[in-house]
């Protein structure tokens, strides 16, 4: 009798299988699945814009040893540009000609002077150049 239960068990364990395997078959065909069009599409990266403003300066040169106290600061950028000289006493804005080259004189303090070159652009943009020159009126 023990041995009939187990076999019996056994024999209906085996169908509740087979009838659950059945019944989750039918319910997934009936199952409608959605194929949303934007969950396909791989979203692409927007290029990042270039930037539209440079600043190349012409003199001074970086690490020059001057014996006057007057510099003239020099360069070219954008025409639309506004060019902003910062030194260690003072601020100067100028406008670039109609083909992007500016030109002013700036006065030195002592010894070493840091001159920050910044060209801004209507759209905000900025391009920054630092030299440093140092005035001494000592001969090598």
């Amino acid at each position: 009798m023990k041995q009939e239960r187990v076999i019996l068990s056994f024999i209906m364990v085996v169908i509740g299988l087979l009838v659950a395997g059945v019944g989750f078959y039918f319910y997934q065909t009936t199952k409608i699945v959605s194929t949303n069009s934007s969950a396909l599409i791989k979203p692409t990266p927007t290029e990042t814009p270039k930037s539209t403003i440079f600043l190349s300066i012409n003199t001074p040169t970086n690490e020059e040893v001057v014996s006057s106290k007057t510099l003239i600061v020099s360069g070219k950028t954008i025409p639309e540009a506004t060019v902003v000289i910062v030194t260690n006493s003072d601020q100067l804005v100028i406008k670039p000609s109609s083909q992007g080259d500016f030109s002013t004189t700036i006065t030195l303090g002592n010894d070493q002077n840091l001159i920050r070159i910044h060209a801004l652009s209507p759209n905000g943009e900025i391009a920054t150049v630092e030299k440093t020159v140092t005035y001494s009126t000592s001969s090598f």
